[in-house]
Parts: structure tokens; C-alpha cells; sequence
């Protein structure tokens, strides 16, 4: 369950012009579950992006790290890795890894009609499970996903339709950018971001098929926050920690 919320949680915009390419960066933030007078920490997320060689290419390396809380280790991993890479400049997807508790999933970009390649095998599985989809820049697993969302230049109020791979299956979301928002983080002008997730939601039971995401206007555009509807007075809430 987490780890799907997480990732997403992490990263993700109208006429404010092209964002600045990212340079090194390392950001922090708390996750929170709300249940009507339960509001619970459940895990301290560590999000770094550099610049780094991959494969004799120039790329950008994102390495994820989510250290749960203890309490909630009765039923999650203490810790969830995810690692990627995008090319340098222009941010575009080239591989995703993430060991996932149950086995591993890994995604590789190239170009062509079957040049998305999604592998995954779990413990059970007596061979891997391997899906292609075409490259055509709108099609990609969800951390792809929400970085192409922090870097695209939309226009407020005009969906963006986009195809998301989970579990080798592709489903369709759209993200739109909804208003600017200077009250909630100060300091900050934020662009609020609406996800919808048409088909299935982001939790493992298909649960939490809408999502808002608060990004920074300026700059290279990192997130500040998200919040996930999960049903039944039941929220997930991710914010930055400024130190």
C-alpha cells in the first residue's frame, strides 16, 4: 500500500514559462494518515536527484527512500528503495527499479512501438511477467509519471491525458492544473495539480483515484505536498519539511 502512495507523494503549472533543469537536490517529507481524529506519521521520505553518467550517457539519478515509522512495521517494510534514471537535459524516462517486497519490477525506455519494457516477477512467480507498450512519451510507470507532471508546461483548466503502467497493465489518468495557491505553503507560490485516476486507484485494492498535488511555480518545480482521497473520511498526506 505505501509504496504506491508514496512515490507519487514525492514528486510532481500553467503559463509560469519552462522550469529550470534540476541540479542537485535532496528534499524531505513527512507522510500522514487521516481517519476522522486519528492523524498518524507513518513514514519520513528522502527524495535526492543529481546529475550522473548511466550506461555512457548523461542522466539524472533519483534515488527514493522511505523509512516507515515503527508502529506501522506490524504490517509494512521498514523501508521502501526506488531508483530511476532520465535523461540530462529534458528529464525523460530510461529506467525504473524498485525491489518491491514480493519480488522486483523494473521499467526501461527506449525508442520504438514496444519501447516501453516492463518486467516484473514476484516471489511467487515461476517466471517473470514481461509487458511492452509503445514509447510515445505518454505512456510510463508512475514515478515517471509524476515527473513528467512536474516538468510539463500545462494550460490551466485543459486536461492532460496520459497512460500509467502498474502491475503490467496501463490505465488512464489525467492531470490538470487547477489554480496557484500562495496561502497554503508561505513563502511558496504553489500550482495545484488534480489527478484523476480513471480506471484505478494508486492503493493495491484500486482505492484512491484522486489525487492534489501542490508544486512549486518557479524554478526546477519540486513538490511541496499531495493529498490522496482514500474513501470513507480516510486521507494520505504527504508535506515538505523545510529545515
Amino acid at each position: 500500500m505505501l509504496r504506491f502512495l508514496i512515490i507519487p507523494l514525492l514528486m510532481l503549472m500553467g503559463q509560469a514559462g519552462t522550469p529550470t533543469e534540476p541540479g542537485h537536490e535532496e528534499y524531505k517529507y513527512e507522510v500522514r494518515y487521516l481517519y476522522g481524529a486519528l492523524n498518524a506519521k507513518v513514514a519520513i521520505a528522502t527524495f535526492g536527484l543529481k546529475p550522473d553518467v548511466w550506461e555512457e550517457q548523461d542522466v539524472y539519478r533519483t534515488d527514493i527512500l522511505i523509512k516507515v515509522q515503527p508502529i506501522f512495521r506490524l504490517f509494512m517494510r521498514a523501508k521502501y528503495i526506488v531508483e530511476g534514471y532520465f535523461t540530462r537535459p529534458g528529464m525523460k524516462p530510461l529506467y525504473y527499479y524498485t525491489p518491491d517486497g514480493k519480488g522486483e519490477v523494473w521499467c526501461r525506455y527506449t525508442e520504438g512501438d514496444e519501447g516501453v519494457y516492463y518486467w516484473r516477477q514476484l516471489d511467487k512467480m515461476p517466471e517473470p511477467e514481461i509487458y511492452t507498450y509503445p514509447n510515445d512519451g505518454r505512456t510510463m510507470e508512475l514515478m515517471s509519471l509524476v515527473y513528467f507532471a512536474r516538468t510539463y508546461d500545462f494550460k490551466e483548466g485543459e486536461p492532460c491525458h496520459l497512460k500509467m503502467i502498474m502491475g503490467g497493465r496501463s490505465f488512464p489518468v489525467t492531470i490538470t492544473l487547477e489554480s496557484t495557491d500562495e496561502e497554503r505553503y508561505p513563502g511558496h507560490k504553489a500550482q495545484l495539480l488534480h489527478v484523476l485516476f480513471l480506471e484505478r486507484g494508486l492503493m493495491e485494492n484500486g482505492t484512491g483515484n484522486e489525487a492534489y498535488i501542490w508544486r512549486e511555480a518557479e524554478g526546477s518545480r519540486p513538490v511541496l505536498g499531495m493529498k490522496v482521497g482514500l474513501g470513507k473520511k480516510r486521507t494520505m498526506i504527504c508535506n515538505i519539511i523545510e529545515e
